[in-house]
């Protein structure tokens, strides 16, 4: 269902069909890191992934065309179509919905989407009106944050339960 291609900005996974909007494109669950990496998923608070296969290298877009399903207890990790794909579309998800932070993609975001917020963020840089449409598509551990339930985790420090600055910063509320 998932292709590799090579193109001159970079590796990027294409679909072998046309998809309906609300499939299953991907679902498994990885190798589990203690630590974030170019291409880890983030499926806890200090918990990454990396995917196997092509799935591995979907890149990032303020307007993804999929979502990043994350069901911690059961450990699987699904990608769903948002909208019908066409054979051949690349697919992209937000990184915002399931990182807390980003890491190694430095520099703007070239996604080229009119809603492009001009660098890639994580979730702490999410405008709250997308926060609130990607609804089940963000990440349990990150609700927790948003909600003050869990400690937030920075790098490899935990830093206990969030001040109501630190969520206000992101849009929260205590």
């Amino acid at each position: 269902m998932l292709e590799l291609r090579e193109g001159q900005d970079g590796d990027r996974v294409v679909t072998r069909c046309g998809i309906p909007a609300g499939s299953i494109v991907w679902r498994g669950w990885g190798e589990e890191l203690g630590r974030r990496t170019r291409w880890s998923y983030q499926v806890d608070h200090d918990r990454h992934l990396e995917l196997g296969g092509a799935a591995a290298r979907i890149r990032h877009s303020c307007e993804p065309n999929c979502g990043v399903l994350i069901r911690r207890e059961a450990r699987i990790l699904e990608i769903h179509s948002l909208r019908a794909l066409a054979a051949g579309e690349e697919l992209t998800v937000d990184y915002a919905t399931f990182e807390w932070e980003i890491e190694y993609q430095a520099g703007a975001c070239r996604c080229g989407r009119p809603s492009c917020r001009g660098r890639i963020v994580g979730f702490r840089g999410l405008p709250a009106d997308r926060r609130a449409a990607y609804g089940r598509y963000i990440a349990p551990y990150l609700r927790e944050i948003e909600w003050g339930i869990r400690p937030i985790a920075v790098g490899r420090a935990v830093l206990g339960q969030p001040r109501s600055e630190d969520l206000a910063e992101v849009g929260a509320t205590v």
